[in-house]
């Protein structure tokens, strides 16, 4: 599926682990198919055709829109990267568990909306979802992974 040319090098290039980090660094998942993990997920794969995108989401109508013709947010020139990776090394799912197993690094791209009640309510950030994000990473996480939190905070 990836650009390698030959299967020996793809095997290569899979396992090695980068010298100063101690991960494997060609795996991505994004948790999060919004306004902000979408586009910036499907950009990495576009630059990067070497590395496996998987976007994840728990909304079923949200995967399934990124996987049709018709993509669930606009902006302008995405529906021909998303067209241009999609099935090669950009995959959208609702396998959060799989994809953080898979992933050797982790997007966290939620919602975060303005808090309604409570200390800071109307000003702060509500990080019920992102927290959420945490809890699930430590619970599927089956080695040591790069966490990024891409949000709107």
């Amino acid at each position: 599926l990836l650009p390698f040319s030959s299967p020996r090098q793809h095997l290569f290039i899979m396992a090695a682990v980068h010298p100063t980090l101690g991960v494997r660094m060609h795996n991505i998942c994004c948790i999060g198919a919004g306004y902000v993990g979408g586009p910036t997920c499907a950009t990495i794969a576009l630059k990067c055709p070497h590395v496996k995108v998987t976007i994840v989401d728990l909304n079923e109508q949200r995967i399934a829109a990124w996987n049709s013709d018709s993509l669930p947010i606009y902006e302008p020139g995405l529906d021909e990267v998303v067209k241009a990776c999609r099935g090669k090394n950009l995959f959208f799912s609702t396998d959060v568990a799989g994809a953080i197993k898979e992933a050797d690094i982790i997007f966290a791209s939620v919602n975060t909306p303005t808090k309604v009640k409570g200390v800071g309510a109307g000003r702060a950030a509500d990080l019920r979802y992102i927290e959420s994000v945490g809890r699930t990473v430590a619970e599927h996480a089956n080695r040591n992974k790069i966490i990024i939190e891409k949000s709107t905070v």
